[in-house]
């Protein structure tokens, strides 16, 4: 058997001819890579923005729609409900707000919405840290002084039954309201 030679024709790109190929796709490759950065950089910008724009002043429950807000005026209407919960808070700070997101899950896991109350406690009815002087001891019917705040009251039909605390000095946190709730078997 003999073998047959092909003739195969080898041609030779010239280093330009190579050069012309590769460089369209070397800048396609640096727009998608600048492409890619500037989408980043937004998006990292607006992050940023979202975040930074916080008003602590507010609540973020009362602004969610998740809980109501309530005053000196309207707290006795609220305490005096069949079951009630009163969050007392101070504002301004970013742990209050960030507290009030993790007890935005609670709530919503335990359908509290229209027992759930927001208190910005103010001086024009007291404070519940002194609850001989103003109003807002004999309102909320606390037989002793909070000291911590924030803190969130438990009523049933009108009477205190009891409050969310800790045994160390950190600020409570969303775990210990569930915990309330477990004492006193709120089930979801």
């Amino acid at each position: 058997m003999e073998k047959k030679k092909t003739n195969k024709k080898k041609t030779k790109i010239t280093e330009e001819e190579a050069m012309k190929l590769i460089m369209p796709n070397k800048k396609m490759l640096i727009v998608g890579v600048c492409l890619g950065l500037i989408i980043a950089l937004l998006g990292t910008v607006s992050i940023y923005r979202k975040n930074t724009n916080i008003d602590y002043s507010k609540s973020y429950l009362v602004t969610k729609n998740i809980a109501k807000e309530i005053n000196c005026d309207n707290l006795s209407e609220a305490i005096n409900k069949e079951r009630s919960f009163i969050f007392i808070t101070n504002y301004n700070d970013e742990n209050e707000y960030n507290l009030e997101k993790d007890l935005k899950d609670v709530i919503n896991k335990y359908k509290l919405s229209n027992d759930f109350y927001v208190f910005p406690q103010n001086h024009n009815c007291g404070s519940i840290s002194e609850i001989e002087s103003g109003t807002l001891g004999t309102t909320l019917k606390l037989k002793e002084p909070i000291s911590t705040m924030p803190t969130i009251l438990y009523y049933e039909n009108g009477e205190f039954i009891d409050y969310v605390k800790r045994e160390d000095v950190k600020m409570i946190e969303a775990a210990d309201f569930v915990q309330l709730l477990d004492i006193y078997e709120i089930t979801e």
